[in-house]
């Protein structure tokens, strides 16, 4: 146990890191580029904004978004907003998953060779 440090530990891959119950949830993956971009808008959102970030906007050009019109894309006006729209979205739901999977192995090579398949396959790791 670790009290208030990190640990870095380097191994071959493929490896498989086991983390205490108590240790805090991992993050995303992409957690950091969420928070490089948090500010990131557009001009109609940077004016409808009471804030005033047009420092940071200055100093970092990532977060000035390029906003496209209908003419940008050769688009039919007819066609667009809630009118032009094929489908309407009726309701929308926020879904939070709260229960988390866990699995024991016995340790054999075809247990660990399954669970990194299926680790690979829905992208929690590699």
């Amino acid at each position: 146990h670790i009290h208030g440090g990190i640990e870095t530990v380097e191994a071959p891959l493929p490896v498989v890191i086991t983390v205490n119950g108590s240790a805090a949830p991992c993050r995303p993956r992409n957690a950091k580029l969420v928070q490089k971009y948090k500010h990131a808008k557009t001009a109609t959102e940077k004016q409808q904004d009471n804030l005033n970030y047009s420092d940071l906007y200055n100093k970092r050009n990532y977060l000035n978004l390029v906003e496209w019109s209908v003419t940008d894309v050769n688009g039919d006006l007819a066609q667009c907003g809630l009118s032009g729209s094929p489908t309407k979205v009726k309701a929308i739901q926020n879904i939070v998953f709260q229960a988390k999977e866990n699995k024991t192995l016995s340790g054999s090579d075809s247990e660990v060779e399954e669970l990194m398949k299926e680790l690979l396959a829905n992208h929690t790791i590699g």
